[in-house]
């Protein structure tokens, strides 16, 4: 079985989780392709989809948008995982809910076997100008939040959710 893990990223965080993502689903005996979106990675080819997407300003990445409904019904059949990386997931108010995750996941007809909202890192050097003036202005905490061990974790949780010849219409069965 292979499983496609294609991300969308901006500054990179996004990139070093679906790594760890691979890794582990790999030590779970899953052979898995590893695709940047910008590639255009076609689904079809693949028995199950892990989808990350990094957050910009309470949405994720538009490459994801744009390719996961270009490939939504690829995925509807098929088992299908999302992950999204952001500075603001390490908020313990948020509770481990993310707007961004929820907006996507309600502009697709998709559900989901397994969904997950990790932290990623603010880090000003990798971000433009603007982007810069906004985080200073509303005193955004900088630094990297990343928990890889959690993104460990979590690939040993959905590999057999991945494996199980569920669909992208099933009850979703893991999501923070």
């Amino acid at each position: 079985m292979t499983v496609l893990v294609a991300y969308a990223t901006h500054s990179g965080a996004t990139r070093t989780l679906a790594e760890t993502l691979q890794d582990a689903l790999r030590a779970e005996g899953l052979e898995t392709d590893l695709v940047d979106l910008e590639e255009s990675p076609d689904p079809a080819g693949y028995e199950a989809v892990v989808l990350g997407s990094g957050v910009r300003i309470e949405a994720v990445e538009k490459t994801a948008m744009s390719w996961a409904r270009a490939h939504e019904g690829e995925l509807a059949g098929r088992p299908f995982a999302f992950f999204s990386c952001s500075g603001s997931a390490a908020d313990p108010a948020k509770g481990g809910r993310q707007k961004a995750t929820d907006a996507f996941l309600a502009a697709l007809c998709l559900t989901p076997v397994a969904v997950r909202n990790f932290p990623g890192w603010v880090l000003m050097d990798r971000l433009p100008l603007r982007e810069r003036v906004l985080m200073t202005s509303l005193r955004t905490p900088t630094g990297d939040f990343r928990d890889l061990p959690a993104v460990t974790a979590w690939g040993r949780e959905i590999a057999p959710l991945l494996r199980g010849g569920g669909t992208g219409l099933t009850a979703p069965l893991s999501r923070r």
